[in-house]
């Protein structure tokens, strides 16, 4: 009778063991994402330009955050104790290694970082720029780091045209 009762108290703490563990395993991912972030990729001759807009703070978090490390979310957990100035140039090196970006399928590296506080409560802009040699772009590929959470992407290729007094600008897209 013992050894029944001691089973059940077993699988009882098993399955509880096994519930927990689970709901913990979905908890990160929603620890670690932002709301909103959005991005635009711009194409320019010789040049590719990355903005990205988020919530500063959120981002911030999701670096400092160790379960995303343990998920390999993040390379490196930003120390909770840097001033604001540590704090942008860890996140300027961390998008440096995570953002992914081709052009023509040839990996971009970024020669540029800026951070750019906005009006509102804790939003920023942050512009990365890479440089490139191709005459003509085919094809071009963007990947986000975990850190951002979703990013809504729009991918631009501007169309210059100087336009004289009077002119009107005719695009076609």
């Amino acid at each position: 009778m013992t050894f029944h009762l001691e089973l059940k108290i077993f699988k009882g703490i098993f399955w509880f063991v096994l519930v927990s563990v689970f709901s913990m395993m979905a908890l990160p991912a929603k620890a670690h994402t932002l709301d909103e972030t959005s991005a635009q990729v711009i194409l320019r001759d010789g040049q590719v330009e990355v903005r990205i807009f988020t919530d500063m703070a959120n981002l911030i978090s999701a670096l400092q955050s160790n379960q995303a490390w343990l998920m390999g979310d993040i390379n490196d957990v930003m120390p909770t104790d840097l001033s604001d100035k540590q704090q942008e140039d860890f996140v300027k090196d961390a998008l440096k290694q995570t953002l992914s970006l081709s052009v023509n399928q040839q990996k971009l590296e970024f020669e540029r970082v800026v951070i750019t506080h906005t009006h509102h409560e804790h939003g920023a802009e942050i512009i990365l720029q890479a440089r490139h040699s191709f005459a003509k772009v085919t094809d071009i590929s963007a990947s986000f780091p975990k850190s951002l959470g979703s990013v809504h992407a729009s991918f631009v290729k501007p169309q210059y045209k100087l336009l004289n007094v009077g002119e009107t600008a005719d695009i076609v897209f």
